[in-house]
């Protein structure tokens, strides 16, 4: 049977136009209940997010990915002498090989980041993520991945990788490699003194901010 698309075509304009509203109230919403968990933690709320922020992080390998990259509904303050940001960041990828802006063939990734600048955290630059199959195929091929003899779970379960494999080493001490062994499922990276944390195309729900502010906490915690 022929569908006759002049008959639908309102209809799919109306469905669309709902779907425009209920997500406009949503992210309206969820900026105003975000800014009362700014208030809460006695830190400051940017809808928009700071451009110098932006700027801090481009050299992380989070905010290198796709395009269309965005950071809004940024809280900040500073405690115990350490730099916090916590924001919503998204960034768009292509699902095939055309490298066209197409927006059929793409997806939107966001996710909560907690940043946490401190002049105590003295690290090489580093990512940790847990590895997965795709990891550990390009470990055939050469793709980095940084292993400890002595502790075979946590090479099993983390991907680590880093320029400096040498001072990265050093770092890792058997104290640090024993909590990631217990925390599993941790995505961070360090450049420089700043730390950043956040599960990959997971946005946190304002009420679940501050526990994902501590978790991020006790990450940085285990490497001083």
């Amino acid at each position: 049977m022929e569908v006759n698309l002049g008959t639908i075509w309102p209809y799919i304009l109306i469905f669309i136009a709902v779907l425009i509203f209920f997500s406009y109230k949503y992210e309206k919403k969820r900026t105003e209940a975000l800014m009362l968990v700014a208030k809460k933690l006695g830190f400051t709320f940017s809808k928009s997010g700071r451009e110098s922020t932006k700027l801090k992080h481009e050299n992380f390998e989070l905010f290198s990915k796709g395009r269309n990259r965005k950071l809004k509904n940024e809280i900040w303050g500073d405690e115990n002498g350490n730099n916090i940001s916590i924001f919503g960041y998204s960034y768009t990828t292509n699902t095939d090989n055309n490298i066209e802006d197409n927006s059929t063939n793409s997806t939107t990734h966001r996710q909560t980041v907690l940043s946490i600048e401190s002049s105590e955290l003295q690290s090489p630059n580093f990512v940790l993520k847990p590895e997965h199959t795709l990891h550990k195929i390009g470990k055939i091929f050469g793709y980095q991945d940084i292993d400890f003899e002595l502790f075979p779970t946590f090479s099993k379960e983390y991907l680590l990788r880093g320029k400096d494999e040498t001072e990265i080493r050093k770092f890792f001490s058997p104290q640090i490699i024993k909590y990631f062994e217990l925390n599993k499922n941790i995505y961070m990276e360090i450049q420089e003194n700043t730390l950043i944390f956040y599960q990959p195309s997971k946005r946190c729900k304002p009420d679940e901010i501050e526990s994902f502010y501590k978790s991020g906490q006790a990450v940085l915690s285990n490497l001083l």
